[in-house]
């Protein structure tokens, strides 16, 4: 694998707080788009921020809402992350979820970066409420190295619901640029 995918997929250890669902404005149903999907119940949007650790820390706080510092830009060595927020999982009997991600990274050449193993996005813990968005578990790490080349880099999560049997596929793009000189 080229470039750093900090370990390929990230697993936090976030407490299963929980923000109030976003997707509608003015009452209404935000349309599908290549990044954020819903099927049925189950939605999810891939996002990148600049700032994980502000992120996770805010998410482990009781808050009516967290800010996402997103970007679509990667400075070269400089970290962002791919995270998932999503709603809808269908529980099981016991009234947990079993949702996975799995990441794929591209150059902007169309070539396989990075390709993660398949990850939690939300397995043996309690289902969100209806009206509640979550922030997965497993993320994607990116840095752009010395040796990489710039351009518009991809990321496909593909998120299943093995409860439900429903699966979608998310797609992203980000600007791998070099570091602005002082």
């Amino acid at each position: 694998m080229h470039g750093r995918i900090l370990s390929a997929i990230v697993t936090l250890s976030l407490l299963g707080t929980t923000t109030s669902a976003q997707w509608r404005e003015n009452g209404e149903k935000i349309p599908d788009t290549e990044w954020r999907k819903r099927d049925g119940k189950f939605g999810a949007e891939l996002a990148f921020t600049d700032k994980p650790n502000e992120l996770f820390a805010a998410w482990e706080k009781p808050t009516a809402g967290v800010e996402l510092s997103a970007t679509e830009t990667a400075v070269r060595g400089i970290p962002i992350m791919a995270v998932i927020f999503f709603t809808g999982c269908k529980p099981d009997a016991r009234g947990m979820c079993n949702a996975t991600v799995r990441f794929t990274s591209y150059t902007p050449d169309g070539k396989v970066w990075g390709a993660g193993q398949e990850s939690e996005l939300w397995v043996n813990r309690p289902a969100p409420g209806e009206n509640e968005i979550q922030l997965s578990v497993g993320c994607m790490g990116i840095v752009i190295d010395p040796d990489e080349p710039l351009g518009l880099y991809a990321v496909e999560a593909v998120v299943t619901d093995n409860v439900a049997k429903r699966s979608m596929v998310l797609r992203r793009t980000f600007s791998a640029v070099e570091k602005q000189q002082p």
